[in-house]
């Protein structure tokens, strides 16, 4: 075998492993909905048996639990499935031959599978302080809003959408067929697809925030109408005006989800220093390394210290950040 052929394998290998993984999520959310998974510790339906050791559907959830939902359609079919199957019987018969190999074993390849485990154990740490912080009240949050009144103020809003173009005719062109009937919103999903163009809903939007033009022409559109184009430094854009807000304070309700957020971040932050500070108090920690400072420059004073005012009765130096 030449060096060439195992290269080509392996990156042939690479892109079926990754495949592999893409497919394991839709296998665990096709499980869980046909309720073919069992609890209690129990295994569920053994899907193919490998050198005398069951693959069951409990042991390909497992390893799922953690990969991102937006690769989930690719099992919708029985092929799919079958695919999937296919590929972790591969993927654990070449496991089988590393560890066989004593891979596993080499130093280069142990130091990384310990550093990973570190990562591993660390994250589960730090996600069981973090679920375990104390929550706050209702009661509680109202008085945190009630505290600061001055920071639920808001000005006049506007809730816009807009269609950004590089071209003047292009703007006028979907800027006519909305006028001649056809959706906004169906046009936003036309012209956001490519060609450098943009579409995007700007939710509620308040004056100081946007380029002059742009906001002289939202908040002066009445609610429904669609205005343009309107020229400004990222070219022409056309603007859809839902609804006008007048200048006031948000509501509890309004405020609540991001005060809970920052004060449940608060007490996370608050958990992790105080954990830390009674581990520090538990352990015997000596630090033996001093960090070397750059050479003493002869009649320099040393840091930390005042300069001596120089002979003869003139003003002493400054002392740096006075």
């Amino acid at each position: 075998m030449t060096d060439r052929t195992p290269r080509y394998f392996f990156a042939k290998e690479s892109r079926s492993m990754r495949k592999m993984m893409v497919l394991c999520v839709i296998f665990a959310v096709v499980a869980s909905a046909c309720g073919s998974a069992t609890g209690g510790g129990q295994q569920g339906k053994t899907l193919a048996v490998v050198n005398g050791e069951p693959l069951t559907e409990a042991t390909l959830m497992r390893e799922v639990e953690n990969l991102p939902p937006y690769v989930r359609p690719i099992l919708e079919t029985a092929a799919g499935r079958a695919q999937f199957l296919e590929s972790v019987i591969t993927r654990d018969l070449l496991m089988r031959e590393a560890l066989r190999r004593g891979i596993d074993r080499r130093p280069e390849v142990a130091d990384r599978i310990a550093m990973a485990r570190k990562s591993i154990v660390l994250e589960a740490l730090l996600r069981d302080v973090a679920e375990k912080a104390p929550g706050l009240s209702d009661e509680a949050l109202r008085k945190i809003y009630d505290a600061n009144p001055a920071s639920h103020q808001v000005g006049e809003r506007v809730r816009v959408s807009h269609m950004l173009f590089r071209d003047k005719e292009r703007a006028l062109e979907i800027l006519g067929r909305v006028k001649a009937g056809e959706s906004f919103e169906a046009l936003m999903k036309e012209v956001g697809s490519g060609n450098g163009e943009v579409a995007a809903d700007l939710g509620e939007i308040e004056r100081g925030n946007f380029v002059k033009e742009f906001e002289e022409a939202a908040f002066a559109a009445a609610p429904g109408v669609v205005a343009g184009p309107v020229k400004t430094t990222y070219g022409y854009h056309v603007i859809k005006v839902y609804a006008k807000l007048p200048a006031g304070t948000r509501s509890f309700e309004e405020v609540k989800p991001k005060l809970l957020a920052e004060q449940r971040e608060q007490a996370q932050r608050e958990a992790f220093e105080a954990m830390i500070a009674d581990l520090r108090k538990q352990a015997t920690v000596r630090v033996l390394y001093k960090p070397e400072g750059p050479p003493a420059t002869p009649g320099a004073p040393a840091p930390g210290t005042t300069p001596a005012a120089p002979k003869g009765g003139g003003p002493a130096l400054p002392t740096p950040g006075k």
